[in-house]
């Protein structure tokens, strides 16, 4: 049985390979349909082994409709929805369906009659886990400028040193990153005294530009005031394009500033694919939210 559902797979598998480049934005159905177009010209009258011939790839609007011709009295009627999603998981084009909002139709003829139809949306292929893990502390850390911190890690994602004078920690997972970041700030700032001083509209603002001046064309999509563990803090949001070693590349990035007596914590995700940084978000939000100052609570 397992043979005869990787039968199916082996044609779709080596289309997505030769037709799926990197796109940072999501494709649009005009592009879906050449990629269909594409795909249907390699495979359509290709016998898969097995008796299975692929009768062809076609577009619907976001769906891809992958049709087959299959023996009469064949193990089709077994294949289970949930064996094509691991299939799909396992070869990788789960997430460039997903990331890129396309659902998968797959059609089984026995001659001119349609004997099973498996739809799969694009939303059961996302390959991200939102699960965090174990508490990682920064205390003793030589970089953390003696702040206590306590943040949970994703699960899956790889924990490394900073590489860069006040990054104390990086959680780094496929291009996509969350460090965490301490500044010495100009002055000692209660509580109180940071509350004020995010009431301030135009320091927030000449904050965030000050923050974002490494990036070209940056763009602002979002800016809000919050507190986290008690502490006052604020969000922002940025897109731009960035220069390492003579080649330019797009970066959409989201901080979480703590105002943290005399030290400034950055909380700082970032990535360069549009739809994955989008599809991660939640995620980082869950990073963010589980951070503990230990030190209040004795």
């Amino acid at each position: 049985m397992e043979k005869f559902i990787k039968t199916f797979f082996s044609i779709l598998v080596l289309s997505i390979i030769l037709t799926n480049n990197s796109y940072c934005q999501t494709l649009s159905e005009s592009d879906i349909k050449t990629i269909a177009e594409k795909i249907n010209r390699k495979v359509k009258g290709v016998d898969v082994g097995n008796g299975v011939t692929a009768i062809g790839c076609f577009a619907f609007g976001r769906t891809l409709m992958f049709k087959y011709e299959v023996p009469i009295n064949s193990q089709v009627h077994n294949i289970l929805k949930k064996d094509l999603i691991t299939n799909l998981k396992t070869s990788g084009d789960a997430k460039t369906f997903y990331l890129n909002k396309i659902n998968v139709d797959f059609y089984y003829f026995e001659g001119n009659s349609l004997v099973k139809k498996i739809s799969i949306n694009s939303n059961e292929l996302s390959t991200f886990s939102l699960e965090l893990g174990e508490y990682l502390s920064i205390e003793d850390h030589p970089k953390a400028k003696d702040v206590n911190l306590k943040i949970k890690v994703p699960i899956g994602w790889e924990i490394n040193e900073g590489n860069r004078p006040n990054i104390v920690k990086k959680f780094e997972n496929n291009g996509n990153t969350y460090l965490i970041l301490i500044k010495e700030n100009m002055t000692f700032f209660s509580r109180n005294e940071a509350e004020d001083l995010l009431q301030d509209e135009s320091f927030l603002n000449e904050f965030v530009q000050e923050t974002r001046s490494f990036l070209n064309n940056a763009v602002v999509l979002d800016q809000s005031v919050l507190s986290l563990d008690t502490y006052p803090a604020m969000q922002f949001k940025v897109k731009g394009n960035i220069e390492r070693s003579g080649v330019t590349m797009s970066v959409i990035m989201k901080s979480w500033v703590i105002f943290y007596e005399d030290k400034i914590i950055f909380l700082q995700c970032s990535g360069m694919n549009k739809a994955e940084f989008k599809a991660l978000e939640p995620l980082y939000f869950l990073i963010t939210n589980s951070v503990i100052f230990p030190e209040q609570y004795d």
